[in-house]
This record gives structure tokens, sequence and C-alpha cells, in this order.
């Protein structure tokens, strides 16, 4: 089904937000199915959605990408994005919200204002857009609208004003009462949507009054005109009503409600209509933040008739359709040519054909135009946040900024060829997933994937064996311990000599080792007097204090922290050279450590972890069994955000095991804090794990 082109006057760009199964994508389905864009009522995480298409997203249940689709409601062009809102995907949604020019943020009625749907609420806000709330799943069982509304006030600080009332609740939610129309809408409860309009209630009327009185007065206090005529006369018209509160919505002035069972249909046509009238077209937004090619802040205008600015959004590959970058157009229209430059990186691309995507589906657009979403296949370079311009142009827009990935995973190919195609398969994932990252484990020689937790590596290694045809194995990485001199040692010599029948090596070094503060590194001395050793052999011993450091002598682990003063040393005039002096250097470090006694020192990540406060006990037991020491507690609304220092050893999986204890609303942050030495009654267990530890007759 071709797109038609709508002006910017006539498009809608909605991210719907929440946190993870509270319905965001059954609500989407619902209103493609409404409009007709598609023929069924398409279930979330299954086969039949239109939305979730990814086999990983069947497997799991539900959605672990920001998906688009478009569809057509009294002659405006709806863009949904749906968005993740599972903790391990969650930041796929920050970035599509910049595509975004007002956010529906669902609420599943049973669950009330879950972590996730409290972050992504003030995410919405810090960027300015409009918010409608959804409370959903009002059809099931624990549903209360009152305790729901009272439970938004408190936690998110803002009193909603509810546009319709629930008729019913849990398995007698039947309908809603429209506000704006004051009308009883009376659904099937078969997922069609299709509903009998009626008169209000009598049990309701009450209750719908006072709501309406409450509506009127938001929007009167929204306007100086409005409150003024209110005042006057205590009554506005419904134009005035509807036209206050479009304006109201724009500027962030009201916070309105609508209920809704996505699942059965009954409620959706509301937020669809309210979307179609109250949400602001692009013409209505500012324009968003823009550096200039040297990173400072630049005012600029956006416009239909301007020069071409967009932004991509979000990159989708298919291992059938390829590549596909979204769009949305931020200022002027695709240029007829399709030449662009990415502003980012200064490349040339041209965007060839444009297409509406409706998950995998892709609708042909005649022309890109101002404020719209749209698909380009097969750009080179470009990639997710990236501002492509007209030629000429180096004006980039602010993208997402992503936290520190939460675990790692190294992989090991499984056979030559995955090896050859590993690291380009991985960079074309994080294509895909700008959240992600890649690194390198130094100590196991391996590649490292980095994500927001088990979930996400898992799903991501299922996606590098689908989607590139690279078999891996997985492991956690080896905990990075390191080793350090107990205490100060004197006068220790490191002698090499060799004698192979021809010159021989020999080089004699005479060094103090002490301990550093943690965090200190690594300081080397010369110290040497009288020439005892030529002035071109103290780098020697230097390099060969290094490379011993490489592979402690307890567990094989790096050497930090110390500093090594080079006082004394013997050469020959013969045999001396490079080599036997860095020998030298790297048999007096081994001698003095073992003099002197080894450290095992681990590291320790500080923790800020958000979870409901009636799980607090449990989990800040569970940090205590890890080892860890609680820093502080705080409360943040019905969340208690405990803060603590915990060995980087017991929290590799923690992200699991958070999810499991707070059912899956619990979330954390860490970064790397420090080393502190290994506990005594651990040592011998590391040492004996360790696969760096040399041998003893190691003499490299």
């Amino acid at each position: 089904m071709p797109s038609s082109t709508f002006s910017s006057d006539k498009i809608r760009n909605v991210a719907l937000l929440g946190h993870g199964l509270s319905g965001k994508t059954s609500l989407a389905e619902a209103m493609l199915f409404l409009s007709g864009a598609t023929s069924r009522l398409g279930v979330a995480g299954s086969s039949s959605s239109t939305l979730d298409f990814e086999p990983e997203e069947h497997k799991r249940g539900g959605s672990i990408n920001s998906a688009f689709a478009w569809f057509e409601h009294e002659g405006v062009k709806i863009n949904v994005i749906d968005t993740p809102g599972d903790a391990n995907f969650v930041y796929d949604a920050f970035a599509a919200l910049r595509g975004a020019d007002a956010a529906v943020i669902v609420i599943s009625a049973p669950d009330g204002v879950e972590v996730q749907t409290e972050r992504l609420f003030y995410a919405a806000g810090e960027l300015g857009l409009p918010r409608v709330l959804v409370i959903n799943k009002m059809d099931r069982e624990r549903a209360d609208a009152r305790a729901t509304l009272a439970e938004i006030e408190e936690v998110l600080g803002v009193k909603p004003v509810p546009l319709n009332l629930p008729i019913g609740a849990e398995d007698k939610f039947t309908g809603v009462v429209s506000l704006f129309q004051r009308k009883g809408l009376v659904y099937e409860r078969d997922g069609s949507g299709k509903y009998i309009k009626g008169e209000i209630p009598a049990a309701l009327a009450g209750d719908a009054q006072t709501a309406v009185d409450a509506l009127v007065e938001v929007v009167a206090a929204s306007d100086d005109a409005l409150l003024e005529k209110y005042l006057d006369t205590f009554e506005l018209s419904d134009a005035e009503v509807r036209q206050g509160f479009h304006n109201a919505l724009k500027q962030g002035k009201v916070l309105p409600v609508i209920f809704t069972s996505a699942t059965r249909n009954i409620g959706v046509h509301a937020l669809m209509d309210l979307l179609q009238w109250a949400a602001p077209s692009p013409l209505e937004r500012a324009a968003p933040a823009a550096i200039d090619s040297n990173g400072e802040p630049v005012e600029w205008v956006a416009s239909p008739d301007g020069a071409f600015v967009a932004q991509i959004i979000r990159t989708q590959i298919d291992e059938h359709a390829g590549k596909a970058s979204v769009l949305r157009l931020f200022s002027g229209q695709v240029p007829a040519d399709g030449q662009v430059v990415n502003a980012s990186s200064g490349e040339s691309e041209r965007l060839g054909s444009l297409f509406a995507m409706r998950g995998l589906g892709r609708d042909p657009v005649e022309r890109g135009v101002f404020g719209d979403i749209v698909g380009v296949a097969k750009l080179k370079g470009s990639r997710t946040n990236d501002t492509l311009v007209a030629p000429g142009d180096r004006l980039r827009l602010e993208g997402v900024t992503y936290p520190a990935p939460m675990m790692d995973y190294t992989l090991q190919p499984v056979g030559r060829a995955d090896e050859d195609k590993l690291k380009t398969a991985v960079e074309r994932l994080m294509d895909e997933d700008p959240s992600l990252r890649i690194g390198y484990d130094d100590l196991s020689k391996r590649l490292v994937l980095r994500g927001m937790g088990q979930a996400h590596l898992d799903l991501s290694v299922d996606k590098l064996r689908r989607k590139f045809k690279v078999d891996v194995t997985t492991d956690l990485p080896a905990v990075p311990y390191r080793e350090t001199i107990r205490r100060k040692v004197t006068a220790i010599e490191g002698k090499h000599k060799k004698q192979t029948g021809g010159a021989g090596q020999f080089g004699v070094c005479v060094i103090d080792v002490e301990p550093l503060p943690r965090g200190a590194g690594f300081e080397f001395a010369d110290e040497i007097f009288g020439g005892a050793i030529p002035r071109q052999y103290i780098p020697s011993v230097e390099k060969g204090v290094r490379r011993r450091m490489e592979a402690g002598p307890l567990a094989g682990y790096p050497v930090v922290d110390l500093r090594v003063a080079l006082k004394d040393g013997k050469y020959h005039p013969v045999d001396s050279k490079d080599v036997a002096f860095q020998m030298a250097g790297s048999k007096g470090l081994q001698a003095a450590m073992q003099k002197g006694g080894v450290k095992l020192l681990e590291p320790i990540y500080k923790l800020e972890v958000i979870v409901p406060s009636d799980t607090m006990g449990e989990v800040m037991g569970d940090i205590t069994g890890r080892r860890g020491r609680v820093l502080g507690i705080d409360t943040r609304g019905r969340n208690t955000v405990v803060q603590a220092a915990v060995p980087l050893a017991e929290i590799l999986r923690y992200a699991p095991t958070l999810r499991s204890m707070t059912g899956g609303k619990g979330v954390y942050t860490a970064g790397f804090e420090g080393y502190e030495e290994v506990p005594p009654n651990l040592v011998d267990k590391i040492v004996a794990d360790s696969p760096f530890r040399r041998a003893a007759d190691d003499d490299e």
C-alpha cells in the first residue's frame, strides 16, 4: 500500500513509552487495526504482530527494538514509534524519542507507575514533548482507576486530567464515558473495536460532571483570555475548550489521561481521535538543539522551506531486505537528486527511494517532507544519531548519549570463517543497536561485547548468529584482578648471565621497590651514580621491569601501584647488551616481590540501585551477601535508591538477579570506583582458578 504525501500540518509523530509489558505494542496494533492499516488485531510478541517482527521478540514475548508504523486517521498521517520498556532495551526508546513530537505514556492499571515509566516520562518532559497518559489493561484483575490516578499524582508529581472515565473495571470493564462527547461508549469485548454510543450511565453521571468541570478549569487556567471569560461566565464553548486544550497540551500545561484495554480494543479510538486533533504537528514544534562543526551551540530555524536537515533515529538490519535507516526530517525536504552530507563524518550520501515503514513493511513515499519520518536503504557509513544535511552545511543535531554498559560477554569464534567475520559482524550489530559496545579483554585475548544486561547480550548474540551468520561461544570476561607489593624492599639484585659459546649476555641491576597508593600507577626512578650501568641500558632495565609487571608472581595478573628505583648495577664491556639488562630488570622485580610479599587487588564498583521500596530489604541483603558496603539510602517517589560499593567479581551477573528480585522493576547503574585488597579467605581460590599463572621456572 503506497503512502500518500501528506503536508506537514497533517503529520503527527508519536512515541509510545512505558515499562515493559504495559501494553504499548498491543495499543499500536489496535490503532493499526482500527484504521484499516492491518486486517487483523495483532498480538504483541507473536508472529501475528506487525511491530514485534524479530524472531528474538517472538522468543521473548515482547519488544526489544523500537518499531515504526504509520496509519491514516481522519485525513491525518500518524507515525507511531513503538518503543521497548525493558531495562535491557529501553535505551532504544531514548533514541527514538528524537523523532517524536508527542509522547504517549502507557501505564498498566494493575501495576501502576513502574520504574521505566517514570524514567521515560521525565525524559519526554526534558525534550519538551507534550505527554498523554494511557491507563491500559483496565480489564485485568486489580485494575483500579482511582488508585492509579492517585499514584500518578504522587509519583510523577503532576495532577492528571481524565478525558474519559471507565465504565466498570476488571472483567466488568465494558467501555468509557467520553467527556468531550458527554456520552457513554459501550464496546464489544471481541477486539473488534465496535461500540454503541448512548447516554452516560446514571451511576457515573456525577463523576462525569465533576471531571468535565475539572477539564474546563484546567483549560481555562492555561490561557489568560479563556480564564477571564471563564471567571465572567463560568462556561466555555466546546470549540474554545478544544482549542484551549490543544494549546495547553502543546505547552505541557495539561496531562490528559485515557483509559483503555488494548487487547480488547476498548477506548483505543479515543486516543486516535486525540492524536489527530490535539497533538502538535511538526510545524508547531521548536527546532532541536544543534551544534556547529566546532561543537559550539548554534541558533537555527527549522522550516519546510529551509535547508535540508534530518537525523537518523534508528537503524534496522534485515538479513533479506538489508539495512534501512529511519530518518526524521527536521527542516526542508529531501533534495531531488538525493545528494546529502553526513555532518558527523563529512562523508557524502545519496538518499535513494524513500519509504514509510510499517514493521517490516515498506510503503513507497513520493518525496520526503518537513516533519515526516521515512526510511531509506543502503546508506554507506551513516549510523543512528548522525545528522544528514544539504551539501555545504555542517550543522549537527544533538544525539542520544548512551550509558555505560552493565554486563560483558567475551566472544570466541567457533570456526576460522567465524573468526574472520566476527569484528565486522559485531560492528554491524552496533549499527542497529548503539547501546552495545565492543572492547577487547587483554587477559583472555578475546573480543568483548558489552550491553545493558544478560537478556540484552543473549539476544544480541542470537542476532549475530541469525543475521550475520557468525557462530560464537560466550563467557563472562575474566575479572581484572591486579597484584602489587606489600612492603618496601631495598637493595634487591637482578642478575642475568648467559654464555652460549660466543658473545654472552651479562647484566646486573640493584633496585629498591616500594608500594604506591591505590591508583597511582607505576614510577621508575633512575638513581644511578658513577656510571655503574651505561646510560643506554637504563631504559632496558625499565623495559624489563614493565614486562615482568604484565603478569604478577601470585596469580599472573598485572602488577600495579609500585615505585622502582634503580640504585646500582654491573656490566661487562663485551657481554652486556639491551636484552641482558631487560632480563636483569625482570628478575630483579620478581625477586623483590617474592621478598616484599604480594597483595591481590580486586576492582570495586559503585552501584546505584533503584528498586520499589517493598523490595529494598531483600536487595540490601543481597548486596551485603555480595561483600558490598551500603553507602547511602534515599527515597524517590515510591522507590528506594541504594548507593553501594561492591566487588566486580560479585556483580558480573547482577542484572538478571536484580530483575528476579524486583519482578523486573529494579534498575541499576555501575561505575568503576577503584581497587581494594582481596580478603585473605578468597585469595587461594582466585589463585587456583586463575588461567594466567606463570610456571615457577618461567624465565621469559
